[in-house]
């Protein structure tokens, strides 16, 4: 019997104290040229060679490869004298590798990082404020809710790079095999439920797969965590209070979020234990009807459903359904970049900083990836409102809600968030159950 696990590809490690240590290996490409104030300023041929290090995950993932040779390849073509030495690591080892070497006093010069990371790094005094590297203009172009999400103790100590707000993707071919309409995704989330369940009752495809009507995760991860907390803020939730306690169980949404997702998956109409990488390939091979995702969706389809841009024809995507909260409600899981206080080259980190945050770069990544930009000034750019894909993530940032990271401990309680999910689809638990038994040790963590 064919499962949804006949989807999912493994992924290779690497050992970043191990690389950075090592002396003359070359991971760099290029990048494009930008304004002096967007870190497009051509240093000269003439001065000398510095080498920066660059921690990320896009050099090593298949959808984001091109993208980030492109971006190094123009930088470095526009910064004749700092050449970038690519550190890449797979996602799910970044954050411990990026503590480990840089508490050990290995630090990269850049480093990616996220909601969920940042905050640990600035726990472990590797995040320090960005102002003093990038200037006041820059920091006061970032889009607000953004803004929000990487200032800790009143300084943004993170450059937003790529927003990533999740919006609702749907297979059109799904729908109209489900009596539904292949033009009109759902507008609130009571209908996305309804949807989801006439597209699960097709039962397989000609092939034998199960076939889904929704992807939601449920896997021991912290993404996952962020997940149920979207899905929380739909029915009315949220994670912390104005002073940073923690409200997560408080009133019902929490309830119901768990509720939600035990119907989806104990019902079969959503994968069981199912992580983000497992999703979006069964949503490219039409095994899901529906998948809320980030704007980098499209080329990830494109890719992995092995069609290129004839796929497109074959979904479409809109704001997330309202929920109780009344509103399209949705989350940041956006990349990020941080310049770390154990970094040998701030002056030259801080160039390549402004150059991947600025017009020309994003430009790139746009067109490429359909990455949007965290900065005002270019997320409203015509050539960033190009289609309505575009639209839509643009229209999706203005309602999403920055994570509610600021303790050093949140990438943690979302991890252990998942634990809910856990006991709900597979324990055999309540939603109450499951809810008294784990979040003490939520609250316990950011005591």
């Amino acid at each position: 019997m064919k499962t949804w696990k006949t989807w999912i590809a493994g992924t290779a490690s690497l050992s970043l104290a191990a690389t950075l240590a090592a002396c003359g290996s070359d991971g760099s490409s290029s990048a494009p040229s930008a304004q002096p104030k967007d870190g497009g300023k051509d240093a000269g041929a003439g001065a000398k060679q510095v080498e920066i290090t660059f921690a990320n995950w896009i050099s090593v993932e298949e959808g984001t490869k091109e993208a980030f040779n492109q971006l190094i390849a123009d930088f470095e073509k526009k910064h004749p004298n700092i050449k970038v030495k690519s550190i890449g690591i797979p996602f799910a080892q970044f954050k411990d590798q990026v503590l480990v070497s840089s508490t050990g006093g290995n630090s990269p010069d850049v480093t990616m990082s996220n909601q969920n990371f940042t905050p640990a790094f600035f726990g472990a005094k590797i995040a320090e404020p960005m102002e003093s590297h990038l200037g006041a203009e820059l920091i006061n172009d970032i889009v607000d809710g953004s803004k929000a999400g990487v200032t800790f103790d009143g300084k943004v100590v993170a450059m937003p790079w790529a927003p990533h707000p999740n919006a609702l993707f749907w297979n059109k071919a799904l729908f109209k095999k489900a009596g539904l309409d292949p033009e009109k995704p759902p507008k609130t989330w009571d209908e996305m439920i309804e949807m989801a369940k006439k597209i699960a009752a097709l039962g397989k495809d000609d092939k034998g797969n199960p076939i889904y009507g929704i992807g939601e995760n449920g896997a021991s991860d912290s993404y996952t965590g962020n997940m149920l907390m979207r899905i929380a803020y739909s029915y009315g939730g949220k994670f912390v209070d104005d002073k940073g306690a923690i409200v997560y169980d408080q009133g019902s949404a929490l309830k119901e979020s768990l509720m939600y997702v035990k119907d989806m998956i104990t019902n079969k109409v959503s994968p069981k234990g199912a992580m983000m990488k497992d999703l979006r390939p069964m949503f490219a091979n039409g095994a899901l009807g529906m998948l809320i995702d980030g704007d980098f969706g499209r080329t990830n389809f494109r890719t992995m459903s092995g069609k290129g841009e004839a796929y497109d024809k074959e979904w479409g995507v809109a704001t997330v359904p309202v929920g109780k909260s009344g509103k399209s409600e949705t989350v940041f899981t956006e990349h990020q970049l941080v310049i770390p206080a154990g970094s040998k080259n701030k002056a030259e980190a801080a160039e390549f900083v402004k150059y991947l945050v600025s017009k020309d770069a994003m430009l790139i990544y746009h067109k490429l990836n359909g990455i949007m930009s965290s900065r005002k000034s270019i997320a409203s750019l015509p050539e960033m409102n190009e289609d309505d894909y575009a639209k839509v993530f643009n229209a999706q940032m203005k309602s999403a809600s920055p994570l509610p990271a600021a303790n050093p401990k949140f990438d943690n309680a979302m991890k252990t968030s998942t634990d809910m999910i856990v006991l709900v689809t597979e324990g055999g638990k309540s939603a109450e159950e499951a809810i008294s038994t784990v979040m003490p040790k939520i609250k316990e963590l950011y005591k």
